[in-house]
């Protein structure tokens, strides 16, 4: 098996220089090739709308019912959250959370940007009220609406990371088209805020890799902090407008981010990141290599890093040390590797455990995980409890 270097990326890939703080990617590339992760992302549209689908509409049925009362456990069934859709939340502070960041009537678009030919190939706009998710749409790659032009800039939607290069930029000229589109399909949410996410795609196939609820809140804010704290040229993805709290947050640092967000979503549970049958298909008959470097590896060999862990890990900081990219220094930190978990010390199947696990531990708990921990195995509405 090749072992390929940083210098076989491309020097004018757009975001070659943020691989310090992907650790998915790197390993894929690192064994792979950094092509396949282009290619995941370029091909995500074959599959991204069946899977959005299904994962949106198990949100809003999860979210709806628990409304309702009508989920047998809330505390201990966990699905996707509204915006982003890569960060999953317990049932119970689902509503409480999407209020508190971004209050009672929204709009949020989570736009995303090929890293190759730097064009918004899609969007996800979905709308809450009072907490609840009760509409959504997709823009896929070919759909006409991308070629819809900006009012004043002239540019169309798909050009426009070409054209503005910086998110910030990006997301305030995009969110002022897809106000009237909003507008115009749902005159009724005319008045409701909106809220936009612009990421990378490497940020998104990153982010779906990742198997552990805090590592995923962890990558969060390296995305975020990826100018002001790694020196990186720019955000990996980014929130528009920010909300305050979550500034506040990100002034906080790392642990102290993911110590408060993670209490949002779980209560400082940890949770092993499920996946949907139509992402699980995507991903064994197109990528099994990929399943097998990341998925597999994570839950059966590497193993996952206990909470008390995650929030001590450092990834590489090229504004700190200048010979991160020249001598490849791109392993993350963490203070011990005893307390890496795998599924059999839980107790849990590879079948079972891909469609997710809660844990009763948290980052108090100083020791690794086992089978009297699992609390619950599956998403949204399909969860069974076991405790």
């Amino acid at each position: 098996m090749p072992q390929y270097t940083y210098g076989d990326i491309p020097d004018d890939f757009f975001t070659k220089k943020y691989i310090v703080i992907s650790k998915h990617l790197w390993k894929l590339h690192k064994n792979l090739g950094y092509q396949v992760f282009l290619d995941m992302v370029e091909q995500c549209p074959d599959y991204i709308y069946p899977e959005l689908k299904e994962r949106l509409e198990q949100t809003i049925n999860t979210a709806k019912l628990t409304f309702e009362g009508k989920i047998k456990d809330p505390s201990r069934t966990v699905s996707y959250f509204l915006f982003p859709p890569v960060i999953s939340v317990r049932a119970d502070l689902n509503q409480g959370l999407m209020k508190l960041l971004y209050g009672d009537s929204i709009d949020t678009s989570f736009v995303v940007i090929n890293d190759a030919n730097q064009e918004i190939f899609m969007v996800l706009n979905a709308h809450s009220e009072d907490g609840i998710p009760v509409d959504w749409w997709v823009v896929e790659p070919g759909d006409e609406l991308l070629n819809r032009r900006h009012m004043k800039l002239g540019y169309k939607i798909r050009d426009i990371p070409k054209k503005m290069k910086k998110i910030n930029k990006i997301s305030e000229s995009v969110i002022n088209i897809f106000k009237d589109i909003r507008n115009e399909r749902t005159p009724q949410f005319s008045n409701s805020a909106y809220q936009v996410g612009t990421l990378w795609g490497t940020a998104m196939a990153d982010i779906l890799c990742e198997r552990s609820s805090y590592e995923s809140i962890g990558t969060l804010w390296d995305g975020l902090m990826a100018n002001k704290y790694y020196g990186l040229p720019d955000y990996w993805f980014m929130f528009y407008p920010l909300p305050s709290i979550l500034s506040m947050f990100l002034n906080m640092g790392r642990k102290e981010w993911m110590l408060k967000f993670n209490g949002l979503i779980t209560q400082h549970q940890l949770y092993i990141q499920g996946l949907e049958d139509i992402a699980l298909d995507w991903l064994q008959n197109h990528y099994p290599e990929v399943w097998d470097k990341i998925f597999i590896n994570q839950m059966t060999e590497s193993g996952i890093p206990m909470p008390y862990l995650s929030i001590e890990a450092s990834p590489p900081n090229p504004k700190k040390d200048k010979k991160v990219y020249s001598e490849e220094l791109f392993d993350w930190y963490y203070p011990s590797k005893e307390d890496f978990f795998t599924i059999e010390d839980i107790g849990i199947n590879l079948g079972e455990a891909v469609k997710g696990v809660l844990l009763d531990v948290t980052h108090e708990t100083k020791r690794k995980a086992n089978k009297e921990d699992v609390l619950s195995v599956g998403l949204g509405t399909k969860t069974k409890f076991l405790k």
